[in-house]
């Protein structure tokens, strides 16, 4: 039988790594400078990064606009 922290710790991987992943996509199609950077700061931890970036993200796309 397959310990069951062993299933969280492969679950919270794939999470990660879907974030990265969506973040880097999300970064290269709004030009946001660095989006390697963001995609490796994806993987580091779950909710924060994501806030981080979509706070990020706005800042920079308002001040890209005026």
């Amino acid at each position: 039988m397959i310990d069951s922290k062993i299933i969280i710790i492969i679950f919270l991987l794939i999470l990660v790594t879907i974030q990265g992943t969506l973040i880097f996509r999300d970064a290269v199609k709004k030009s946001i400078p660095n989006p390697w950077i963001w995609g490796i700061i994806g993987l580091m931890n779950i909710p924060s990064s994501t806030i981080i970036y979509l706070i990020y993200r706005k800042l920079y796309l308002k001040k890209k606009r005026s």
